[in-house]
Formats: C-alpha cells, structure tokens, sequence
C-alpha cells in the first residue's frame, strides 16, 4: 500500500483529564479544548503530537457518527495517505474489510480529515484506519515522527502475522529478536513503527499478557533521550514500573503497569532521531 506515515493512535479512555494528565508530557503535544457531548455519545480531545483521545458516553451506540466502542486501550492504529479513496481500494485488494468512510466535516468539525476504518479480524486483530489529511499546509506531524518509538502489537504466532502485514505494508519489518528474559519474540516495522509480539512458550510476560488480556494492540513505547527523567515523570503521574530491561544493542526499555487497557513504554536508543 502506499502508506506515508503512522499518523496517530486512537485511544478509548474512562476520563479524558487523567489521559491528559498522564499522556501529556511523553506526547509533548498540545491537547484540544474537549469537543462532543451526549449527541456524539462521546466527548474528545486531540493532541498535536497524534494522539486521539475518546471517552464514549454510553455503550453499545455509535460513537462520533462511527462505530460503538465497547473496550479501553488502543483502538486502532491511522496511517496517512495522499489519496483515501486508492487507499481503500489497496486495502480491499488486500483483504481488509472497510467498516466506515468518514470525515470530520460529516460529524459537525469541518473539513480536516477524511477517515476509513477497516474490520481488525483480517488483520490479526490489529485495528487498522487510513487517514487523508484535507488542509493544505496541515503542520501536524506523523506520531512516528515526533515521539514514539513504537506501538505494540502482542500475537501468540509471529510468522503469518509478519508476512500479513509485510505484504500489506509493502516493506519488511526488521529481523525477528528473541528475549527470553521475558518470553518474547519480536519483530518492529523501522519506519510505520508498529512491533509484533509473541510469546516463546507458555511461560513468560508475554504469554501472561495474553492470557489476561487476550490478543491486540497494548502497548504504546515513547522516545526518551533522558530515559531516568522520563521514568520520574511517569512515577510522578501515578504509573508503575513493571520491567526494564535492554531490548536490543543500544536500546534501553521500561514498562509500566497497564492503565485502563494501555501498557506505556519509554525507549531511549542510542542513536537519536526518528525511526528509519
């Protein structure tokens, strides 16, 4: 396909002001006034950096004019596109299945952005959204490009999801790593920044997360060039740190507890700058 970038990440979230709160300073963007209410079901906020925050209000009705959301955590992950209406045909040939065309100026916004949505069962539960930005001169810059270093996808077979998405994608991800500090082995695309996880066996980190929480789109891993100062901001803010570790020559790793259906990450790597 031709993907240009990783535009943003949509969360659902149980409190818009505690995600602000606690995303804020690694998204280093700046968030909206909040927008919606009780006729979108929903109320919002975005942040510059590309974060798409929702707290639906009530469930099992559409949200925003789209879909009802009917979990917390990652929803789904929005790759920019020049062209939405060639993206959706890419896509179909593919094998996903369009779920929703929709654009901000159909639900009251204006016009900024035309969106397609595609079902997450053929993509192996990663929930997958193209996005064609409609302001000439938008200075909204890809999530990629300006903080994380990642966004994680956990799977118990690696190898048929890999070759999905590397065909999908049209361009390979960097070469399988095992740790089996923590029972996984992973695989992250350098330039869309989406990583697949799976777990080595039946023992370990990863295949605890699976059991608890099933298959799907976890984890979100910012950047950090002071990784000691970002962990402090973190514990200030209320998270937990579950892990660190050294997850490849020259990248340093920690986790954190999950809140509401989110595992952060913070990543410092040696050499600086955004993913190639």
């Amino acid at each position: 396909m031709d993907l240009l970038s990783l535009d943003h990440v949509h969360f659902a979230v149980p409190d818009l002001a505690r995600a602000q709160e606690l995303f804020g300073p690694f998204l280093r963007g700046v968030f909206t006034p909040v927008y919606g209410g009780p006729e979108l079901n929903a109320r919002g906020t975005w942040n510059s950096s590309g974060g798409d925050f929702v707290q639906p209000l009530r469930r099992g009705e559409p949200v925003f004019g789209g879909a009802p959301i009917d979990k917390e955590g990652i929803l789904s992950v929005s790759f920019r596109v020049a062209d939405l209406d060639a993206g959706i045909a890419q896509a179909r040939t593919a094998g996903l299945r369009l779920l929703s065309r929709i654009g901000s100026e159909d639900v009251g916004f204006g016009r900024n952005v035309v969106q397609a949505q595609f079902a997450a069962a053929e993509s192996f539960g990663l929930g997958v959204e193209l996005v064609e930005r409609q302001i000439p001169g938008d200075p909204h810059r890809p999530i990629t490009d300006s903080v994380v270093d990642h966004v994680e996808h956990t799977v118990r077979d690696l190898e048929a999801p890999v070759a999905f998405l590397e065909a999908l994608f049209g361009s390979p991800f960097e070469p399988v790593r095992t740790d089996l500090s923590i029972g996984a082995r992973g695989a992250r695309h350098p330039r869309l920044g989406i990583q697949l996880t799976a777990p080595t066996g039946p023992r370990g980190v990863v295949a605890e997360r699976i059991a608890k929480l099933g298959e799907g789109t976890h984890a979100i891993a910012f950047r950090s060039d002071d990784l000691e100062h970002s962990v402090r901001e973190a514990v200030a803010r209320g998270l937990v740190p579950a892990r660190r570790r050294a997850c490849a020559p020259g990248v340093l790793e920690v986790e954190f507890e999950a809140e509401a259906g989110v595992i952060l990450k913070l990543v410092q790597r040696a050499a600086s700058g955004p993913p190639g």
